[in-house]
């Protein structure tokens, strides 16, 4: 049986990884724009932050530089939001584990 305090001591690594990665994107995105840095998790990244198709490859490759990955393509073009492109980004490291 769990104990009270189990739970709040055992942490999720996947959920940490989580929030690193997001961490992690808003700090590239204030590099490249910073006012975007506080975008909500859910908006249009490229509508909201007023990124064009440069300053979103920029995007990719500072978040690449930070984590030490290679983003795929694929992944990238399926994201729309800070929460999706993170999503991918948890996925393809857990993939990588």
């Amino acid at each position: 049986m769990n104990s009270p305090t189990q739970g709040a001591s055992e942490r999720n690594p996947w959920t940490d990884l989580a929030a690193a990665i997001e961490s992690t994107v808003r700090q590239a995105l204030a590099v490249i724009r910073p006012a975007a840095a506080s975008l909500g998790g859910d908006e249009d990244l490229a509508q909201a932050a007023d990124l064009d198709s440069a300053e979103v490859m920029d995007l990719i490759m500072e978040i690449e530089d930070r984590l030490d990955l290679s983003i795929p393509v694929e992944t990238t073009a399926q994201a729309r939001t800070i929460n999706e492109l993170c999503a991918g980004i948890v996925q393809l490291k857990r993939s990588i584990s």
